[in-house]
């Protein structure tokens, strides 16, 4: 497809030749090149403005542009690059649908088929009016609009645009809801369930249609299909004997990988063939490869970034060079007087996109969702993208619908795929989305509901160390989550597990084993007044702050427990690993959290290894602000331990101490965190000291570094006052705040641990 003699013609015919971008190899990499850098462009250029757009829309973009540039005849030459004449072989067509159709193959291996065990029934009955109503709408439209005027379009064109628009593809809506990071919320999960129940629907109903309309197609097809999901479960039982037979941690065979892919090829050609639209076929043989590590995950880190990167924007550009811009131009005259091609195809558009859009609204309303979730459903359950492309670009090429109606419905995509994410980003306040649910605090509740975010193996120990100092106890219950945090790779939805209603599938315990077992563990030593649940999620490292976030909200929590992103080896001084992508999932979650966050700086010990009888002294550091009122809530938890000595070290900025008396300090650590000295309580003790400015700060807690095993303060503990002025300056950690960063600094002399706290931020 790619043969020519290249430079050696150039140079024998001189200047009869032809041009380089004649030759097909230059020729189609101007073309990759060209719409590689043009989408990443408009993508660069969105994220900039902050619109959220998503990258196939981008791509889709080029291709609109590149049509109309085109026109010009100043640029003929690079539209002879793009569009062949009937002599020239489509090499660049050719690998963009290759590409499309490796893009619905790795979207079938990242799907959860599970799903459809755990569908709800209002997700049911939004997928079942979703796709319905519509459905009938459009039938209702075209029979009413057939006895009363003349058409223009087809009764096959008509068809065409009813399943296009009724349709709601979940493959595609959660590339949109997972572009929005909105593929958490509770609208977000509805939709996609809801997505799903709308495909088993239009599949079903495009079969049963075609069974009605020609017997022996019908049964043509009905065998096909027979043979085909044959095939199928023993495609899927042979990618499960690969994975029982993959070592843990051992990279799957190559050989495995191109017959998978093979397989997925294969069944585009069977689909085509035999039944309809091919892409469609490659999608159900991923949904044989069993999701996630070993074998998915590997499909997915192999082809997924390339694919979609380099060759998938030959597919969407290519497709949206084919429309015809200028009967567009021409028709836009008539369609101001409600008449012509182009009012009836976008005004049967306009009216099946309303019927979905208020059927999945009011349906949702009335299954008691918010306002604003429902109306943002119904805004998804009506968005096109790529596989409504493709399926009108496969009707063209069958010649079922005219170049006309592919211009319109092309340009009907396009401009449903720009403002639908805008219309989403529009109605969905992310940082406002907690409020409404209330302040939830350390100091409302007598108990610890916290969630303990666990992400590898190193944290298990401080974790558990951390709660056994928390007392649990009659009058302080302790009821803790604790969530293994895993990276999603090779499947397209978040993933829960929960291992008090799941039991772990086969291949999957060694996710959780070490955390489920150690803190079982716990809860066997204080079983009267701690409840542990243990759940793990595998999401992508780009939504596990939302995922946190709501698994708190869930769970009515009043404190995230996160793990600082350093760790120190064996002597508490030398760092070890820096883990970034941690850093900035805890920043994420202090800026959302729906409750208080505390991060943990484990430099060894919270508890002395010597012995678990032994003491642990707790120095709680205040030097004011709100989150100290949480760090003082924790430290009151904790001196219900007999085995916790708890130091309370008050810093007072000098100008405060003399213009209030020294007692200043004693009534407001009663009066803000309810730590109060009791009769005979010698469980806490209490030291103030008066500090000008930061030095003194900083050579108090230096003075102390080495008489406590954990130091406690509030992220904002200080800040703003004498307390810390000049420490500001050299914090290299902002999300502990100054003085939790001078205390985990690699400078402090202490090995103590350290706890961050911050309340939630209104």
């Amino acid at each position: 497809m790619l043969n020519s003699h290249g430079a050696w013609e150039k140079l024998d015919s001189g200047p009869t030749a032809m041009s380089f971008w004649e030759y097909p190899l230059p020729r189609i990499e101007i073309a990759i090149l060209s719409t590689f850098l043009s989408w990443r462009f408009f993508d660069v250029l969105f994220k900039k403005l902050g619109v959220p757009i998503p990258r196939f829309t981008s791509m889709m973009l080029v291709g609109a542009l590149l049509s109309e540039t085109f026109q010009s005849s100043k640029m003929s030459w690079f539209r002879h690059i793009f569009v062949c004449d009937i002599y020239m072989p489509r090499v660049a067509e050719t690998i963009g649908t290759f590409a499309f159709v490796l893009n619905w193959f790795l979207r079938g291996v990242t799907t959860n088929i599970g799903m459809v065990k755990n569908f709800r029934t209002r997700s049911i009955v939004i997928g079942v009016a979703a796709m319905i109503i519509p459905w009938y709408i459009g039938k209702l439209v075209y029979t009413y609009r057939e006895k009363s005027s003349d058409l223009t379009m087809t009764n096959i064109e008509y068809s065409v645009i009813i399943l296009t628009t009724s349709m709601a593809p979940f493959t595609c809506i959660n590339m949109l809801l997972t572009d929005l990071k909105v593929v958490h919320t509770e609208f977000g999960q509805i939709a996609q369930s809801s997505a799903m129940v709308t495909d088993v629907l239009a599949f079903t109903m495009t079969i049963s249609s075609q069974i009605s309309r020609d017997y022996y197609s019908g049964m043509r097809m009905g065998l096909a299909l027979m043979v085909f999901f044959v095939s199928l479960y023993l495609v899927r039982q042979a990618m499960l004997w690969v994975v029982r037979h993959t070592p843990e941690g051992a990279p799957v065979k190559n050989i495995y990988i191109y017959i998978g892919l093979l397989l997925g090829y294969l069944a585009y050609i069977f689909w085509d063939y035999f039944l309809f639209f091919g892409p469609l076929g490659a999608f159900v043989l991923g949904l044989a490869i069993p999701e996630g590590p070993p074998l998915g995950s590997e499909f997915i880190r192999r082809f997924d970034s390339f694919n979609e990167g380099i060759f998938l924007p030959l597919f969407g550009s290519l497709t949206m060079i084919k429309l015809d811009w200028s009967f567009v131009i021409k028709e836009l005259g008539s369609g101001r007087h409600l008449h012509g091609h182009t009012y009836e195809c976008l005004s049967f558009l306009f009216i099946i996109y309303m019927a979905k859009f208020t059927t999945s609204f009011l349906t949702a309303i009335a299954s008691r969702m918010p306002l604003r979730d429902s109306a943002i459903l119904g805004i998804i359950m009506g968005t096109k993208s790529s596989f409504e492309l493709a399926y009108v670009l496969y009707a063209f090429d069958k010649e079922r619908i005219s170049l006309e109606v592919f211009t319109l419905m092309g340009i009907y995509i396009l401009i449903n795929s720009l403002l639908t994410p805008m219309a989403i980003h529009f109605l969905y306040d992310r940082e406002k989305r907690f409020a409404s649910y209330g302040e939830r605090s350390l100091k409302q509740k007598p108990e610890l509901q916290m969630v303990v975010c666990i992400n590898k193996p190193d944290n298990i120990t401080s974790m558990i160390n951390l709660l056994r100092a928390t007392a649990p106890s009659k009058e302080s219950p302790l009821m803790c989550c604790v969530l293994h945090l895993i990276e999603l790779v090779g499947k397209a939805t978040p993933t829960f597990i929960s291992h008090q209603l799941q039991k772990p599938k086969p291949g999957s315990q060694s996710y959780s084993e070490n955390v489920i077992s150690s803190f079982q563990m716990f809860q066997d030593i204080h079983l009267d007044y701690t409840s542990i649940h243990m759940f793990t999620s595998l999401t992508s490292t780009k939504e596990m702050h939302e995922h946190i976030c709501w698994f708190a909200l869930d769970k009515n929590s009043n404190l995230i427990l996160l793990s600082f992103h350093r760790n120190w080896g064996p002597s508490g001084y030398g760092i070890i690993s820096d883990d970034q992508t941690l850093r900035n999932l805890n920043r994420s979650v202090l800026k959302r959290a729906p409750c208080t966050v505390g991060i943990l700086v484990h430099r060894k010990p919270i508890w002395q290894p010597k012995s678990v009888e032994s003491p642990c002294r707790v120095c709680l550091v205040s030097a004011g602000g709100n989150d100290d009122k949480e760090a003082l809530a924790l430290a009151d938890h904790m001196r219900g331990n007999p085995k916790v000595s708890l130091t309370v070290l008050t810093l007072i900025p000098m100008s405060i101490a003399e213009e209030r008396s020294g007692e200043w300090s004693q009534n407001q650590m009663v009066d803000t965190c309810l730590v109060e000295e009791r009769p005979g309580d010698k469980s806490i003790t209490y030291i103030v000291r008066m500090v000008a400015e930061g030095g003194e700060t900083s050579k108090i807690l230096h003075s102390v570094a080495y008489d406590y095993d954990m130091f406690i303060v509030g992220r904002s503990s200080g800040n703003g006052t004498e307390a810390t002025k000049g420490l500001g300056d050299w914090t290299e950690f902002e999300e502990l705040g100054i003085i939790g960063d001078l205390l985990a600094s690699e400078d402090f002399p202490s090995r103590a641990s350290v706890l961050v706290l911050q309340q939630q931020v209104s």
